[in-house]
């Protein structure tokens, strides 16, 4: 008799258990993160042979390197994609493969190859320009120098959705320069630091970064309390406090030409964003509200950090010691 009431417990456990399985997988399936795998940074070969006649093989061979590291960290640190180990590929095969035939769920090793998983989509970085080059001038009556040297870089990712291997339009681009004094020096030490280009990769890192995600994932509304929305985006995908947003309602509509699966766009409203932490954001709707709803698509429109890199390169140099340019003296 306590053989049969064992018995029927262990049954009513595993009916219990198989089916709130279903359910659980359903649940997981919502909320997953797309798989995406970088490339290696690539140089136009026309790119490598200008910097080795200019003597600049070696910064730009720096910048291609630390570029793909740091690419690698601003996609990471924003948590909206899991990010495959494209160099581990031909491993991560195998362990697909053996996990299709080695179920074993007391095998931790069994268990994290079932959850490795091909890229939806590939990320292909690529440094279409690059220019660095140092302009000196000489104060002989005084021993000194100033120099100036000048970065500008140029940047683009495109994205192939490998579920039909089709390369994706708009690719994100992203073109900065940057330029770095150094004044009235001590003639032969006026130099400038190598931590002015890292800085400037991790910027165009940042910005890559933050274009690809509002190319594929962009910004949602999350929650609406009275004039208040809550997004889904923050600080790590370039949204700050002041910044002023567009949020649109969004529809897919059929090109007859092509078949290509177009997104229309219209705009229900705009807001401030008052409060910025990592993840997420909140703003406050201004003007009109035309039809605002949890879902719709929120894309920064204003920016309070959005400064005019390229002006840097197009300004006429004040001559050193007028009003506007006090001497610095080293």
């Amino acid at each position: 008799m306590k053989a049969k009431i064992m018995m029927g417990f262990i049954l009513s456990f595993l009916c219990s258990f198989l089916l709130h399985v279903p359910f659980a997988n359903a649940q997981l399936s919502q909320g997953e993160k797309d798989t995406i795998s970088i490339g290696d940074i690539q140089v136009q070969q026309s790119l490598q042979d200008k910097a080795k006649e200019q003597n600049n093989e070696i910064e730009l061979n720096h910048v291609a390197e630390s570029l793909g590291a740091q690419l690698i960290n601003s996609l990471s640190t924003t948590n909206v994609f899991q990010i495959v180990e494209s160099k581990r590929k031909g491993d991560i095969e195998l362990e697909q493969a053996y996990a299709k035939v080695a179920v074993n769920p007391n095998d931790k090793n069994a268990a994290k190859a079932l959850n490795m998983s091909g890229a939806k989509f590939v990320f292909l970085p690529q440094i279409d320009a690059f220019e660095d080059t140092t302009e000196t001038m000489e104060y002989s009556a005084v021993n000194k120098q100033s120099v100036k040297r000048k970065l500008f870089l140029s940047a683009i990712v495109q994205i192939v959705d490998t579920t039909t291997g089709e390369l994706l339009p708009g690719a994100p681009s992203v073109q900065l320069s940057k330029v770095v004094e150094n004044e009235m020096a001590q003639v032969g030490s006026a130099t400038t630091s190598e931590k002015d280009l890292i800085e400037l990769v991790k910027e165009m890192a940042n910005k890559l970064s933050q274009k690809s995600i509002a190319s594929l994932r962009p910004a949602k509304v999350l929650d609406i309390t009275d004039k208040e929305i809550f997004i889904n985006r923050g600080s790590e995908t370039g949204i700050n406090k002041g910044d002023l947003v567009e949020i649109y309602v969004t529809q897919d509509i059929k090109d007859p030409d092509t078949g290509t699966i177009l997104k229309k766009e219209v705009s229900v409203g705009q807001a401030n964003v008052t409060r910025v932490d990592l993840g997420d954001s909140y703003a406050i709707i201004t003007g009109d509200n035309t039809g605002i709803v949890k879902g719709c698509v929120v894309r920064v429109i204003k920016s309070v950090q959005s400064p005019n890199d390229n002006a840097q390169l197009d300004e006429k140099p004040l001559p050193p010691g007028s009003d506007e340019k006090p001497l610095k003296w080293n």
